[in-house]
């Protein structure tokens, strides 16, 4: 497998469960999204307050995942955390209404709280709702954990691919002294590079956050989405997220950014508070055209798979998307329309 960011380590954790040999390749040095990642997983997002792609199978199976990993590495990175989004027009009101009424959001809507009712601490006007089912997951505490753990049993090589020295060789496929029968890309943002998916339907989009500490500024323990979103840590600390960006697919953190950020931060708290930043933290999401994850085989090349697109659901959908590759991969079965890397494929790749 190439890539040791979330995808890939899941990937490799699955198949190493399932008795299957497997060698995973990726350098701790380059820049991963997986390393700056809040881990925010939220059912209902967009303006229309839509139910996230998916999120009936996706939510369980995520959390079976998280909290099987922390029972076998001994972690706890797997947090519930109760949300409220605020309105912040009539017209918002008038959503949630309906979505109120629809028996198909009875699992992930709570109920409406009138004008400064939920949380004193923020501008409130138009009310708020309560969103069921979130969660924020430490994902880079669990990838180091995993790619520590590789690493120890020999199954990690910490070093930059290099994708000229993968070569056919029969019916395997040779990379310096490895032969292997599949190859997987699990490379993100990176995947832009690989000559082997080149017309890859990636639509990368940057995004920064801000971790920040106020010594007036005590929140109970809720993420709180207010156009962005702030999430409280255990420690008093808390993230400020998220900016996205098409044009600029640089890793370096931008001052515009930080401004937008701690402007929105200011302009959704009743009272203006001091905020310290401590970290800004920049990364380029995966994303696909269509927002939904990419996997599967290679049209032309046997033996060549990948996995990507996750954006900026990854702590949501990386587990049943790498549970769905792991089954397609050993046992055959089909990988599910909606994700299928051919669905984009107006012909095959060179």
């Amino acid at each position: 497998m190439v890539g040791a960011g979330l995808a890939g380590c899941l990937l490799a954790w699955r198949l190493q469960q399932a008795g299957q040999p497997f060698l995973l390749i990726g350098s701790r040095r380059m820049p991963a999204a997986v390393d700056v990642a809040a881990g925010v997983i939220n059912p209902v997002t967009g303006r229309w307050m839509t139910k996230t792609w998916n999120c009936e199978q996706l939510l369980p199976t995520a959390e079976a995942c998280y909290r099987q990993l922390e029972a076998q590495l001994g972690l706890h990175i797997y947090h519930p955390i109760p949300e409220l989004r605020f309105c912040q027009n009539p017209d918002d009101l008038k959503r949630l209404g309906r979505r109120l009424r629809n028996p198909r959001y009875q699992d992930v809507l709570s109920r409406y709280y009138p004008a400064g009712d939920a949380a004193p601490a923020f501008n409130d006007p138009h009310g708020c709702f309560g969103i069921e089912q979130a969660a924020y997951v430490e994902l880079p505490k669990l990838v180091h954990a995993l790619r520590s753990a590789f690493e120890q049993a020999g199954l990690f090589c910490d070093q930059s691919f290099q994708h000229a020295e993968l070569l056919p060789q029969g019916t395997h496929w040779r990379y310096q002294e490895i032969c292997a029968r599949k190859v997987i890309f699990c490379e993100g943002a990176a995947a832009r590079n690989n000559p082997f998916f080149p017309e890859l339907a990636l639509q990368p989009a940057k995004g920064e956050t801000l971790l920040c500490h106020s010594p007036t500024l005590q929140l109970p323990r809720k993420l709180y989405h207010h156009k962005k979103w702030l999430l409280p840590y255990p420690d008093g600390s808390f993230r400020l997220g998220a900016t996205y960006d098409e044009s600029d697919l640089s890793e370096t953190p931008t001052a515009a950014r930080r401004a937008e950020l701690l402007t929105a931060a200011q302009a959704a708290l009743k009272d203006p508070h001091p905020i310290e930043v401590t970290a800004h933290l920049a990364g380029i999401r995966p994303s696909s055209r269509d927002s939904r994850p990419l996997m599967g085989a290679h049209p032309s090349r046997p033996g060549l798979y990948l996995l990507n697109g996750l954006g900026s659901k990854g702590a949501s959908t990386a587990p049943a998307m790498t549970e769905q590759l792991c089954a397609h991969l050993l046992q055959g079965r089909p990988i599910q329309p909606e994700v299928d890397l051919g669905r984009f494929q107006n012909q095959p790749l060179d």
